[in-house]
């Protein structure tokens, strides 16, 4: 086993660049993307000129989670019908417009601090021309000394409310898409050692077959959980990302979501028969899995039955779902143990099949010989 890391380690440094390559891949894609708003939403107000209006936009920019950006109304249209992820606001004297390509909890949670300070706004009105301005003068003063209530808004279950951090959701799906090309590769050496017959050489140089395998997978496991432990330390610890408390929790699930694809790999392997079919299964797997398990996009945005349905044979979902989890739902690990043994079991079958599928195809080839 010890000469099988040799040899790995050999090759990396002979040829160290999809390491270096995915690993940068993944930081410039996630930070592209995720530091676009720093964790908050960006919102484009466009006003009229009346005084409501400006009153208005200067209490948005109190509210917390969101980043307003203010701009004509020509403007916000071309905007919004340009892009459907973008989130517009028409603000006029007594009433407003949201445009949003989807009805989202964030669009509700908009809407409804909008309409708050229209409300606040139309009440201090009433009492400016009903009883002067001293009087709603005291009134605030009163209502900022001595709460007239104390109120506590909560849900009756908080993990079904969709939240959304743009910074890890790049974050966290571009290093899981990446991850699963360095281990797949990796993983790869198995075939080509098999094909060389250098596996066969180390048989017979009283080399077990768990050593030889235990060897390859454990070598390919810590090369993707390096790369991962690169990524996520970097984006906490030098970029300064808000992982709310989760960074261990992160790393935990990611060595769950290793041993995955890991074992994925193996049963890939074992039903092609070159190493370029393999990379080709890989390839369009990859996407694919990254498509339908949310590291493209939340999932919760998604409307399509048979996408949502699709999700439970991706990877990808799991791990995201586990990540966003334990992050920005600040949940603890305890708390995604479904997901977490769901990645275990799948990966326990995966590895028994594709390693009894490679033993039966060398026993088959050996025979044949």
């Amino acid at each position: 086993m010890t000469g099988i890391w040799i040899a790995r380690l050999q090759n990396l440094k002979r040829k160290p660049l999809l390491l270096i390559l995915m690993t940068l891949m993944t930081v410039v894609m996630a930070y592209v993307l995720g530091s676009s708003s720093n964790g908050t939403t960006n919102i484009y107000v466009a006003l009229d000129e009346s005084g409501k209006s400006q009153a208005v936009w200067k209490e948005l920019n109190e509210v917390e989670g969101y980043t307003f950006h203010e701009m004509t109304k020509n403007e916000l249209l071309l905007k919004v019908n340009e892009d459907m992820d973008t989130i517009g606001v028409l603000i006029n004297e007594d009433t407003y417009s949201v445009f949003a390509g989807t009805e989202s909890d964030t669009v509700r949670s908009l809407s409804l601090a909008i309409e708050s300070k229209y409300n606040e706004l139309a009440f201090k009105d009433q009492v400016i021309q009903a009883s002067g301005e001293s009087t709603w003068v005291e009134i605030e003063k009163s209502l900022e000394e001595n709460e007239a209530f104390q109120v506590e808004m909560d849900a009756m279950d908080a993990s079904q409310i969709f939240r959304y951090d743009n910074a890890l959701q790049g974050l966290f799906g571009f290093m899981l898409f990446f991850v699963f090309y360095t281990i797949s590769i990796n993983v790869q050496f198995i075939l080509e050692d098999k094909q060389s017959g250098v596996w066969n050489r180390l048989k017979l140089a009283s080399v077990s077959r768990f050593q030889l395998y235990f060897g390859h997978l454990s070598f390919s496991y810590v090369i993707g959980f390096v790369q991962i432990l690169l990524v996520i330390s970097m984006f906490r610890y030098i970029l300064g990302v808000n992982m709310y408390g989760g960074f261990w929790k992160v790393v935990v699930i990611s060595a769950f979501y290793v041993l995955l694809v890991m074992a994925i790999s193996v049963f890939i392997i074992s039903l092609v028969k070159t190493v370029s079919q393999s990379s080709v299964i890989i390839s369009l797997l990859a996407v694919a899995f990254a498509m339908i398990g949310g590291a493209y996009w939340p999932l919760e945005i998604v409307e399509s039955e048979v996408m949502l349905f699709l999700k439970w044979i991706s990877p990808v979902f799991y791990a995201m779902e586990a990540l966003k989890r334990v992050t920005i739902y600040e949940e603890t690990l305890s708390r995604v143990w479904t997901y977490l043994s769901m990645m275990v079991g799948l990966a326990v079958i995966m590895l028994a099949v594709g390693i009894t599928l490679l033993e039966k195809r060398t026993e088959r080839y050996h025979s044949s010989e």
